[in-house]
């Protein structure tokens, strides 16, 4: 029942914290982003700060061995502001209240949005297994963490983005030539943002097993995890590649004619489909931060 619930509270605080930083980003798409309403922000930052405060009172909880009664004051206080994991979910709480006060306000601009949600998914890189990792490894391994999140927060969210463009209205013309233009427009940082992934997602495995222990680690629960995160990966990379190569230059071509509702329709299902892949994948990471690397 612990581990489902870590599980649980690490799987809605990734898919939380991406699609705020994604959406905050516009996804990568520039001005071919929808606008995103204020509330859909303030309502994801707001969801943040609940998440974060289950997360640190599940992980104190934890740390005492289930023990409610050792949570008392001078414990909370300790684990609060005294370890990597309690400062590091000060800092994500704080700058997620401050993001839900601004918004609210109507006082936060873009750059203020970006800056306070990539920190508050950034401070996640001590909470993992990167913060495990010491001295000039662990700047490098948490570095390489925080890239990875906001790297897989373009993909997921501007993945969200064009299924709510594609769901619109397949029959309105106009939404056929936004839907491509948003389409060509990924297209063109989807191979920044995958090299960003597979790049930083190889230097986090080497730091958290070592050159030595790729092969070990492959033979745990948390090998096998890893293996099935790659398998998804790469489906995802299947589609993009079906959409980039095949359906979007049909969808160009066909923009003027009937055919390209038939385009749309397969084109909603294959976004559907990768979008369905990236939560999955964000279960599987969820998991992964409840299993050791070790044999032993």
């Amino acid at each position: 029942m612990e581990t489902l619930t870590a599980i649980g509270l690490r799987f809605v605080a990734y898919a939380d914290l991406m699609l705020l930083v994604g959406l905050v980003l516009g996804g990568g798409l520039g001005r071919y982003a929808p606008a995103i309403n204020p509330r859909v922000i303030g309502f994801a930052a707001a969801l943040g700060v609940f998440v974060t405060v289950g997360q640190f009172l599940a992980t104190c909880l934890s740390m005492t061995g289930n023990d409610i009664a050792a949570l008392d004051h001078e414990t909370l206080a300790f684990l609060a502001f005294d370890t990597p994991m309690g400062i590091s979910h000060i800092v994500r709480a704080t700058a997620l209240g401050l993001l839900v006060i601004l918004v609210s306000k109507g006082r936060a601009g873009r750059p203020i949005e970006a800056v306070l949600a990539i920190v508050a998914l950034g401070s996640m890189a001590w909470s993992g297994h990167a913060a495990a990792s010491e001295a000039a490894l662990g700047w490098v391994h948490r570095s390489s963490d925080i890239v990875h999140l906001v790297a897989g927060a373009l993909w997921i969210a501007a993945l969200v983005v064009l299924t709510r463009l594609l769901l619109v209205s397949v029959k309105a013309p106009e939404t056929a030539e936004q839907a491509l233009a948003a389409l060509e427009r990924f297209s063109a940082i989807g191979a920044v943002v995958v090299s960003a992934i597979a790049v930083t997602g190889l230097i986090n495995l080497l730091a958290i097993v070592g050159i030595g222990g790729l092969t070990a680690a492959l033979a745990t629960d948390y090998g096998r995890l890893l293996l099935l995160k790659l398998a998804l990966f790469v489906m995802m990379l299947g589609i993009a590649g079906l959409n980039r190569w095949r359906l979007v230059p049909r969808l160009k071509a066909t923009l003027d004619e009937k055919q390209n509702v038939a385009v749309l329709r397969t084109l909603r299902r294959t976004i559907a489909a990768e979008t369905g892949l990236a939560f999955l994948v964000l279960a599987v990471v969820a998991m992964l931060g409840t299993f050791s690397p070790s044999l032993e």
